[in-house]
């Protein structure tokens, strides 16, 4: 399989974010803080908001060069060649759960609880850092349109998504994490690739 490594570094990872977890790191984080109307509101809302900016990208924003550029990311690459299922099934579950615990478990813990900043600066924070470390899809593509899109959009995703964590704890974060990534690739490939 390609990128074994990749993958063999990604389930470490996110095995050892697990630790702290069973000592009770950040365990408030965990489940549900609190609930009420709103919340569904801007749960619904939002979720519906990200897969029409999702829909709008996949639409108008990738040209050719993009689309062809992006066979070679992994997700793409199994859903077309419809090989490696394990990327789909495990590996890109298993980075979206490694993502969330990095940059919404463990940093908003450590910038709310350690630092005692506030709700907003917390979720901006941790917002701008998730889109920051999306600038390693430059290093593989060299693609300005994959640079802006991979800046931009993870960046209302972290907002939206931090949002939830202070609320509702990290298991939805990473089920939202996954389906409106999911979504995105599938459409895309649905789009320009399912023949």
């Amino acid at each position: 399989m390609e990128n074994s490594n990749k993958y063999i570094i990604i389930g470490v990872i996110s095995t050892f974010l697990f630790i702290p977890i069973l000592f009770g790191v950040y365990v408030q984080y965990i489940f549900v803080r609190e609930f009420d109307p709103f919340l569904i509101l801007f749960f619904l809302f939002g979720l519906l908001i990200l897969l029409t900016i999702g829909k709008l990208i996949e639409i108008f924003i990738f040209n050719n060069d993009s689309i062809e550029l992006m066979r070679k990311h992994d997700v793409m690459n199994a859903l077309i060649n419809r090989n490696n299922r394990i990327v789909i099934w495990l590996f890109f579950p298993l980075t979206m759960i490694m993502e969330e615990l990095i940059f919404r478990y463990y940093l908003i813990g450590f910038l709310s609880d350690s630092l005692n900043l506030d709700v907003i600066s917390v979720i901006f924070i941790s917002s701008l850092i998730f889109s920051l470390y999306h600038i390693h899809t430059w290093f593989s593509f060299k693609n300005l349109t994959f640079l802006l899109i991979n800046l931009v959009y993870p960046f209302l995703m972290g907002l939206y998504i931090g949002y939830i964590f202070l609320n509702l704890g990290i298991i939805p974060c990473i089920l939202i994490h996954y389906i409106l990534s999911f979504y995105l690739y599938y459409n895309i490939y649905r789009r320009y690739f399912r023949t």
